[in-house]
C-alpha cells in the first residue's frame, strides 16, 4: 500500500496561530541548549543537508555551520542573549540551508530559510476564465489551449476527491472538457507553490496517456547522511485509460516551469515528463521536493523541516538544483515587458499540433 505524503508550501504567517500554544522558554533551557538542540534536530532529521550545503559559500557542511572554529554558530551564542537575539541567531543558522520547506516560528514572528523569489510570468492574452488555483482558455481564440495551475491545494481542506464538496476535482474535468477540441495545450505551472500529492496525482492523471512510476522517496531515519528508509514508489495513472472517461487530454502538451515551481509542482513535472506527448520548456524548477514536517523546539518555538529524499526513477536527485528542460527548450524571461517563455511555449504547441518537432 502506498503512503500518501503531503507536500505543502505555506505562507510564513500560516502557522503563527499554532505558535500561540507555546509560551516561551521552559526553565533550564539556555540559549546555547536551544541552539544546539535545533542544530541536532536538523542533523538527525533533515534528509538533504549535504546537497543543501554544497551551494553554501560560508560553510563546508552542516557540521561546519555549528562547529567551525572561527565563526561556527556555537561561538555566536551567549548566556544572557535576549529572546529576540536568540530567535535571529537560530533563524540565520537555518538560512544557511536556503530551503523553501524550512522556517522558524515564534509567537508574533517568523523567518523562512529560502531567499529565492518568484519570477515574472503572465497568462495567455485571451484567457479570462478562472477558478481558485486555475486560469484557462485559448490563445487568441485559436485551437491551442492554455491552463495555468497556481497550486495543488485541496481548498475543501478535508476528505477525498470522491466525497461531496471536492469542487476542485470537478473543476479540472470541466476545464479539460472545454478544451477537448483544441489541437495542443500549454500547461503552465510556473510559480506553482506546491500542495498535496493526492490533489496533484488526480490532476496529473488527466494529462497522462500511460501509467508510469515517476518518483522514489525515502525518509531520514538517523544522523548519518545515508540513514534512510526503504524507498516508496509513486505512480501516475492515466485517466484516459478508464473506459468511457472523456476528461483525459493526451494531445501534444508543452509543460512550462520556472524557478518558482516548487514542491508538489515539481512532482507534477516529474510525473508528466514520463509521458511521450509532453515537452518540458521554460527554466529549471526550484529544487525542493521533500515533504515538509512541522516540529516543536525545546523552548516551545516551532520549526519546519525537510525529512525526505526524493529522486526520479533513475535515481537522479534534484534537491537544491531543480528539474531542467532539455537545453534547447530552456527559455528565460529577461524583462517584464514580454513573457518570452509563454510565447515560446505557444509557438512550440502550434508546431506540435501540426506534427512538427
Amino acid at each position: 500500500m502506498k503512503r500518501k505524503i503531503k507536500l505543502l508550501i505555506l505562507p510564513l504567517a500560516a502557522l503563527l496561530s499554532a505558535c500561540q500554544l507555546f509560551l516561551g522558554q521552559e526553565p533550564g533551557t539556555s540559549p546555547s541548549e536551544v541552539l544546539k538542540s535545533l542544530w541536532t534536530d536538523f542533523n538527525n532529521i533533515h534528509a538533504n543537508l549535504d546537497f543543501r550545503m554544497s551551494n553554501n559559500l560560508n560553510y563546508n557542511s552542516w557540521h561546519d555551520v555549528y562547529y567551525n572554529k572561527q565563526d561556527g554558530y556555537a561561538k555566536k551564542v551567549y548566556s544572557d542573549m535576549s529572546e529576540n537575539a536568540l530567535f535571529n541567531l537560530c533563524a540565520n543558522m537555518l538560512k544557511e540551508l536556503n530551503d523553501p520547506h524550512v522556517a522558524l516560528y515564534a509567537p508574533g514572528r517568523s523567518s523562512g530559510s529560502y531567499t529565492g523569489s518568484n519570477e515574472y510570468v503572465s497568462t495567455a492574452e485571451d484567457v479570462d476564465y478562472s477558478y481558485t488555483n486555475f486560469v484557462y482558455g485559448r490563445f487568441f481564440n485559436s485551437d491551442i489551449g492554455y491552463i495555468y495551475i497556481s497550486a495543488f491545494i485541496n481548498e475543501d481542506a478535508k476528505g477525498k476527491i470522491e466525497e461531496k464538496g471536492q469542487e476542485w476535482g470537478r473543476v479540472i474535468d470541466k476545464i479539460i472538457g472545454s478544451l477537448a477540441n483544441t489541437k495542443a495545450l500549454v500547461l503552465d505551472v510556473r510559480n506553482n507553490r506546491g500542495g498535496e500529492i493526492f490533489v496533484m496525482e488526480y490532476i496529473a492523471a488527466r494529462f497522462a496517456s500511460e501509467q508510469k512510476d515517476y518518483v522514489k522517496a525515502r525518509i531520514k531515519t538517523g544522523p548519518g547522511q545515508n540513514d534512510l528508509s526503504a524507498p516508496v514508489i509513486y505512480t501516475v495513472k492515466s485517466i484516459s485509460k478508464a473506459s468511457g472517461n472523456k476528461y483525459g487530454y493526451t494531445k501534444p502538451i508543452v509543460l512550462l516551469t520556472n524557478k518558482g515551481t516548487v514542491s508538489a509542482g515539481e512532482w507534477f513535472t516529474l510525473a508528466l515528463r514520463t509521458q511521450k506527448h509532453v515537452t518540458h520548456m521554460g527554466k529549471p524548477t526550484c529544487g525542493a521536493l521533500s515533504t515538509r514536517n512541522d516540529r516543536s523546539m525545546i523552548n516551545g518555538w516551532l520549526y519546519s523541516i525537510s525529512p525526505e529524499r526524493v529522486t526520479d526513477m533513475n535515481g537522479k536527485f534534484y534537491e537544491g538544483i531543480g528539474i531542467s528542460p532539455d537545453e534547447k527548450y530552456i527559455i528565460s524571461n529577461d524583462t517584464e515587458d514580454i513573457d518570452k517563455q509563454l510565447k515560446s511555449a505557444y509557438d512550440l504547441a502550434v508546431k506540435l499540433a501540426e506534427g512538427v518537432k
